[in-house]
């Protein structure tokens, strides 16, 4: 079927893409291979904090949908999101009545979206453990109706485009790291030194000669310039860049 050959020729392009911007590119000449006008590949998270590690958000959604959906926080109140919760597999917009409550907030959601140019559409869930729930979505504009018979196809396409995202971003936010070396202070090097031999907070600030409140600072500075919410994370860290010894440690 040519679907199928749709999503072969994709899998074997993305193989080969080394940026997130190749991967865009490729996303929108598949959804016009298959008769879509928009996809969005992004983790369900609100992006108007900045960019965090590894997260990731790829879209050619009509942009004042777009400006809308993050606004008005809608990301709260999306059914395609919380249909995407329900199950695995790929599934039409206009199918979610049928999957989950629609509440008079989902609706307006709908509404709005056809308003600003989104009609019906195909959502593949991406959701791993550990991980911020995320989707691959291809949509039609409002009044075009919308292909089902590549609904195999978008199955295959938005599992394998996500992997593929996810990875690129996973390598992105590795690089900045090894670029952008944490730089901590002598007193916090101190306080995560002796937070790897074990000692408490109140036995830090007894050896440093510091208030204890002050320790737990020092420590939790160190822990935010790492994006790390455990101390033996930051321990781990900064040994791995050299701010520490193992034998300092011992």
């Amino acid at each position: 079927m040519e679907s199928f050959r749709i999503a072969q020729r994709f899998i074997d392009a993305a193989r080969g893409v080394v940026t997130l911007r190749d991967l865009e590119l490729l996303m929108e000449q598949v959804a016009t291979e298959m008769g879509f006008d928009h996809y969005a590949l992004i983790h369900h998270v609100d992006h108007r904090l900045g960019s965090k590690a590894a997260s990731i958000r790829l879209e050619n959604y009509p942009e004042p949908w777009v400006e809308c959906f993050l606004e008005k926080q809608l990301y709260s109140w999306d059914p395609i999101h919380m249909a995407s919760y329900a199950t695995n597999i790929a599934f039409a917009w206009s199918d979610v009545p049928n999957m989950i409550q629609l509440t008079k907030k989902h609706k307006e959601v709908l509404e709005t979206a056809a308003v600003e140019g989104l009609g019906d559409g195909v959502t593949v869930p991406a959701n791993l453990p550990g991980e911020a729930n995320g989707s691959c979505s291809f949509a039609v504009r409002t009044g075009k109706a919308l292909r089902r018979e590549y609904m195999g196809a978008v199955q295959l396409i938005g599992s394998f485009a996500f992997q593929t995202a996810r990875n690129l971003a996973i390598e992105a936010a590795a690089s900045v790291r090894t670029l952008q070396k944490v730089a901590l202070s002598p007193r916090q090097l101190d306080c995560v030194l002796l937070a790897g031999r074990g000692k408490s907070d109140w036995e830090i600030a007894t050896i440093l000669g510091i208030k204890e409140d002050t320790v737990t600072q020092h420590l939790d500075t160190a822990r935010e310039r790492y994006g790390v919410a455990r101390r033996v994370q930051l321990v781990l860290r900064a040994v791995h860049d050299g701010q520490l010894a193992l034998c300092d440690l011992l």
